[in-house]
């Protein structure tokens, strides 16, 4: 018996609702970046086309932060001073600002590198992957 219009419009909402979800795998860097392959498995090599970066991983990014405070120098933390002879003096003063308040940047130097295992997330075509961060083995 064949199905009505009802029936095929529900059959087609439970397909849609049971997609299996793409789950995360790894990957091992072929070529670092920027012209960057990682080989998914014995067959799939994945090309930069293929790939989204989270930034933190890449060389040359930088996070700014700010820094606040109070620094505070005593006698026994602002240094001494040296003279032939052997004594030393005490630090009466030290005129320092001691609202301290700085906004600094710190740029990454390293980047991804070869043989590399990285953690990845398909999108549920399996046509980009998101490179989420680095993975890391205990053995």
């Amino acid at each position: 018996m064949p199905d009505d219009g009802l029936t095929e419009f529900a059959k087609m909402f439970k397909d849609r609702d049971n997609k299996t979800p793409s789950s995360i795998t790894t990957g091992i860097v072929i070529t670092p970046p920027p012209e960057i392959t990682i080989k998914l498995n014995d067959v799939v090599v994945l090309s930069k086309e293929n790939l989204i970066f989270s930034a933190h991983m890449l060389k040359e990014y930088y996070r700014e932060a700010d820094i606040e405070g109070e620094l505070r120098f005593t006698q026994s933390n602002a240094g001494q001073t040296t003279v032939a002879n052997a004594h030393s003096h005490g630090v009466e003063t030290v005129n320092i600002d001691t609202n301290y308040e700085a906004k600094i940047k710190i740029t990454m130097t390293d980047t991804i590198k070869k043989d590399d295992e990285l953690i990845l997330m398909p999108t549920m075509d399996q046509q980009l992957y998101f490179v989420i961060d680095k993975a890391v083995r205990f053995e």
